[in-house]
This record gives C-alpha cells, sequence and structure tokens, in this order.
C-alpha cells in the first residue's frame, strides 16, 4: 500500500511537472504571437506566465520525493537495472535544463520586456532558445515516458 501511494505520487509530480513544461511551452507561444501584434498587451501574459516555474518545482519535489520512497521499498533493485540509470540521468537532465537554461531564459526575456527593450535581434535569439529548451525539455520526458514503461535491460 506505501509502495502504490509512493508510485501514485511520482505519476502525480510527472504529470504536473510535464505537464506545467507543456502548458508553459503552448503560452509561450501564444504570447510570441501576441507580442509580435502588441508588445504592450503581451506584457500581462508573461506576468502570468512566470508563475508556472512554482509548479513545476511542486512537480519535481513530488518525483524526487516519491522516487528516493520507492527506491527504499525496494531496496534500490531498480538502481542496478540500465533502463532506470538511463531514466534517472534524463531526470536530471531536465531538472538542470529547466534551472540553468530555462531560468535564465525567461529572466533576460522579462528584463528585456521591462526595459521596453527594442533589440528585436536580442529578444528573437531568446525566443529561439526558449522553443529549443522547449523541444528538449518535452522530448526528454517523452524518453522518461517511454523508458519507464518498456524497461528494457
Amino acid at each position: 500500500m506505501i509502495f502504490q501511494s509512493f508510485l501514485l505520487l511520482h505519476l502525480v509530480g510527472l504529470v504536473l511537472f510535464a505537464g506545467t513544461t507543456t502548458a508553459d511551452f503552448v503560452s509561450f507561444r501564444q504570447f510570441w504571437k501576441q507580442y509580435a501584434l502588441d508588445a504592450i498587451t503581451a506584457k500581462p501574459m508573461l506576468q502570468t506566465m512566470i508563475k508556472f516555474p512554482l509548479l513545476m518545482g511542486l512537480g519535481m519535489a513530488a518525483i524526487i520525493l516519491s522516487g528516493v520512497g520507492m527506491m527504499a521499498m525496494t531496496h534500490g533493485v531498480f538502481g542496478e537495472q540500465l533502463w532506470f540509470r538511463i531514466k534517472f540521468a534524463i531526470v536530471l537532465l531536465i531538472i538542470l535544463n529547466n534551472i540553468i537554461i530555462g531560468r535564465r531564459l525567461v529572466v533576460s526575456l522579462k528584463k528585456k520586456i521591462a526595459d521596453n527593450a527594442n533589440d528585436a535581434g536580442e529578444i528573437s535569439r531568446i525566443k529561439n532558445n526558449l522553443r529549443l529548451f522547449h523541444y528538449a525539455q518535452l522530448v526528454m520526458f517523452f524518453a522518461i515516458i517511454l523508458l519507464s514503461v518498456f524497461k528494457f535491460n
């Protein structure tokens, strides 16, 4: 019963983290469309989207805590399997990518928007990097789900 509770929390964390990442991706696509039409009306959208990392953090915390709980319950049996080691490395990459790359890009964008900077080249660079960031995150989430379902050795 406790293992199933950890597994449920793990899945909820994954859904929260991956779902919020997907919502962030879709919201940024909409933001850029609005920004191209009118930068002033796009600003409130950015203020709302800045809240997404809080939900992502909650999802990350749930994934980590429940993962540790499941490993303790199984005495680390999954830790010896190749699929789990790859999955664990991808989870670390997702977290680091989110903290290091994603956060830096959003902070840069927020600063440029707040300063009313008309540096189209810099904003375009941020836009392209955010798109690549989101694609990378979504591909890594897909890989985690794939590894979790098929559990190859």
